[in-house]
C-alpha cells in the first residue's frame, strides 16, 4: 500500500515538472540511472508520459504544452511502438522474435507489457506491425521499411550534393599560391682576384711582391753553372 502511495506521488511530482513546459530532456527527469531511485523514475516515466526517440541520448519527454502530450496507457502504447520500431526496422524482413520484444519492453518499463498498455503483446503487435503465428516473430510492415529506405535514399543523396557543393566552394575560394622567388647565392668565388693569388710557404708572399723586393732570390747559386 505504501509502496503504491509512494508511485502516485513519484508521478504527481514528474506531472508537476511537465507543466507548462514543451519538452523536458529524459535524463534531466530521471537523475542517475546508476541508482534504484533513477531507474525507477525513469521507468515510471516509460510507463506514464510519452518520450520522443526514447533509446537515444537525445530524447525527451513531452510537456503540457507539447501538442503530442499524452499520459497514462496512452503514452505507454506510444513508447511501446517507437521501442519497437528500434528492433523490428534494422531487423528487415527477418523480424525479431516476440519473446526478445517482450524481455526489452520489461527492461524500460519495469512491468509487465499488459499491466503498462492495457493489452497482450500479441494483440499489440498485430495491430501496429506484422506478426507470423507460425513463426512468433514480428516484422515491420513493408510500407514501412520502405518509405525509410526512400528517406534514407534521400538523406544520402542531399550528404553527397552537400559534400561535392563543399568541395567546388574550396577549389573556387583556395587562395592563389605564391610564386617562389629563386635563393639569392653569394658571388662566385670563381672570379680572379689578385689578392686571392698563392703565397710562397717560406715568404708567405705572392711572386709579383718577391720581385719587388729584389728578384726573389739572394744571389746564392741563383742559377749559376746551370749553362
Amino acid at each position: 500500500m505504501q509502496r503504491a502511495k509512494n508511485k502516485k506521488t513519484e508521478i504527481a511530482q514528474i506531472r508537476r515538472d511537465l507543466q507548462g513546459e514543451r519538452t523536458i530532456s529524459l535524463t534531466r527527469l530521471t537523475g542517475d540511472t546508476g541508482t534504484d531511485d533513477g531507474e525507477r523514475r525513469s521507468q515510471l516515466i516509460w510507463q506514464n508520459f510519452k518520450i520522443l526517440e526514447p533509446t537515444k541520448a537525445t530524447a525527451v519527454v513531452l510537456g503540457s504544452d507539447h501538442p503530442d502530450y499524452a499520459e497514462g496507457k496512452d503514452a505507454a502504447a506510444a513508447n511501446s511502438a517507437a521501442l519497437f520500431e528500434t528492433e523490428l526496422i534494422p531487423a528487415g524482413p527477418a523480424g525479431v522474435p516476440l519473446e526478445r520484444l517482450s524481455t526489452i519492453h520489461s527492461h524500460y518499463f519495469g512491468s509487465g507489457f499488459e499491466k503498462a498498455v492495457g493489452k497482450k503483446l500479441r494483440q499489440f503487435v498485430t495491430e501496429k506491425f506484422e506478426y507470423d503465428e507460425a513463426t512468433k516473430r514480428a516484422k515491420a510492415p513493408p510500407k514501412l521499411l520502405n518509405v525509410l529506405r526512400k528517406r534514407e535514399a534521400r538523406e544520402l543523396i542531399n550528404e553527397e550534393l552537400d559534400h561535392s557543393f563543399s568541395v567546388k566552394r574550396q577549389m573556387v575560394e583556395k587562395p592563389k599560391r605564391e610564386m617562389v622567388k629563386p635563393p639569392v647565392f653569394a658571388p662566385s668565388q670563381m672570379v680572379f682576384d689578385p689578392d686571392m693569388r698563392p703565397r710562397y710557404a717560406t715568404t708567405k708572399m705572392q711572386p709579383d711582391e718577391l720581385e719587388e723586393r729584389g728578384g726573389g732570390f739572394d744571389g746564392k747559386g741563383g742559377g749559376k753553372g746551370l749553362f
